[in-house]
């Protein structure tokens, strides 16, 4: 079967997404944001040069957590997971604050 690389990017930024998805679970007060709702296409996962990848994500902070506090949070939780997960190194990691948000 012959490899194709287009069809092994998408597969791997899939990985990346569920990497980083699954990260952001762990971190308190902190969500993905539902990419219907907010108007935002969602994870966004971009390879660089030397097996380097660039996040964006848009996540939700709930009310009565620090902002800055969350973000760090989140970058060092998914940063360590796409890391220990994968070969790729982390080039950087864009959190979008969409929203505070009052969980019911």
């Amino acid at each position: 079967m012959k490899n194709n690389g287009k069809n092994n990017i998408a597969v791997f930024k899939s990985v990346i997404k569920s990497i980083v998805s699954d990260a952001i679970v762990e971190v308190e007060g902190a969500f993905v944001a539902d990419p219907k709702r907010y108007k935002k296409s969602g994870i966004e996962v971009e390879f660089l040069e030397n097996d380097k990848v660039s996040v964006r994500i848009p996540v939700v902070v709930e009310l009565g957590y620090t902002v800055p506090a969350t973000v760090a949070s989140v970058q060092e939780k998914v940063k360590g997971e796409i890391e220990s997960a994968t070969r790729f190194r982390v080039g950087s990691i864009d959190v979008e604050v969409v929203s505070v948000s009052v969980l019911q």
